[in-house]
């Protein structure tokens, strides 16, 4: 199946929302200390050796939930991202690369792929593809207010939503026999700053799978899963947790407004699913949406359908979420509208306007 494009906008992007960039690059050796013959990789797309990595200049990405990751630049290689990992549960060695590989082992173009893993005494790494135009939070948020952001259309928004939405389904059916019993949630930590978009702005989910190999005190404090209804009733999560977190994602998409469940550190959002649903009780609907895909009139029955979908995927109660198969179906039938003349007059309207004051949308708590 073709994976399909998105556009991206001239703005600064960075990988995390909370991005620190080193101001002098330094050696990956500088930064982390590896033992010999300890590199992995996994399946033939790249080849290089430790000492590659280890002289390859190192530029801070900022610190993650489980772990710090740097931007490492090969000489004659690649750019990948390593992904330090901790507050691990206790894995021997063993058991934890059988949880890596098994990670490893869920290709789909709409996933980011794992290149392969250090596992030392010391350090347990993780080597990612490099997704060089950034995070889906700052495609969303970044730039707003600004002349030379170019406007995120309709059309690649809901290519956002299918390939989350295939990447999803994927991890959903494709759990390996080794993860079954330690994986109740395939993904665990679905929000946008999680899904990147690669050079050809092709969608790549990330941080899938980590349930398997998080100490699960802290998977409770740092992973989207862990904040679903269920979980604060009941102390529960299953796949269904993942349907509701991908529903917080859909919203988020709709009205450009940052969902309290997921904001970054330092930032402030709100809770989505219980605005929406507000809104949609008080037929305000139409405010819900964010207003470089509100001009665009001939997408607004696209919208609705997967307003819709998203409120489902975010019901209180597990067992009225769409199963993920169902899920896809329903967002892969949602057609992508012809951009008409009069759309493009909106949009080039909405590009041109300096009063907009976009950047308090993606920060203050939405109000009708």
């Amino acid at each position: 199946m073709e994976v399909e494009k998105i556009e991206t906008s001239k703005i600064e992007i960075t990988t995390t929302p909370t991005e620190t960039r080193s101001l002098e690059s330094r050696s990956v050796a500088s930064e982390i200390e590896l033992e010999k013959g300890k590199l992995i990789l996994l399946g033939s797309e790249i080849k290089f050796e430790l000492d590659d990595l280890l002289r390859a200049s190192a530029e801070g990405l900022g610190k993650g939930n489980f772990g710090n990751c740097y931007k490492a630049m090969l000489v004659d290689g690649p750019t990948v991202v390593v992904k330090r990992l901790r507050d691990l549960k206790p894995l021997t060695n063993d058991e934890f690369v059988r949880q890596v590989r098994a990670i490893g082992d869920m290709k789909h173009p709409n996933l980011l792929p794992i290149l392969g893993y250090c596992n030392t005494n010391d350090e347990k790494l993780m080597l990612l593809k490099f997704a060089p135009n950034g995070s889906l939070y700052n495609r969303i948020h970044g730039g707003k207010g600004r002349r030379d952001r170019i406007p995120f259309r309709w059309s690649s928004r809901l290519s956002v939503a299918r390939g989350v939405a295939r990447a999803l389904e994927h991890l959903h059916l494709n759990c390996s026999s080794s993860q079954t019993a330690a994986v109740v949630v395939p993904h665990g930590n679905l929000k946008s700053t999680n899904v990147l978009l690669d050079e050809n702005d092709d969608v790549r989910v990330s941080d899938y799978g980590l349930t398997s190999l998080i100490a699960l005190p802290i998977a409770t404090q740092r992973m989207i899963s862990y904040r679903s209804p269920e979980y604060l009733a009941s102390k529960k999560v299953s796949k269904k947790s993942d349907i509701w977190s991908f529903g917080c994602l859909l919203l988020e998409l709709l009205t450009g407004r940052i969902s309290s469940h997921s904001a970054p550190p330092g930032v402030t959002g709100a809770d989505l699913c219980n605005w929406v649903h507000r809104a949609v009780r008080e037929e305000w609907t139409a405010e819900i949406f964010d207003t470089e895909i509100a001009v665009q009139r001939s997408a607004n029955s696209g919208m609705l359908r997967l307003l819709q979908i998203a409120i489902r995927c975010c019901d209180k109660s597990p067992e009225k979420r769409p199963e993920v198969s169902e899920l896809l179906r329903e967002v892969e039938s949602i057609n992508s509208p012809v951009l008409d003349s009069e759309d493009e007059e909106e949009d080039l309207s909405l590009s041109m306007d300096q009063s907009r004051t976009d950047d308090s949308i993606a920060t203050a708590t939405p109000s009708r």
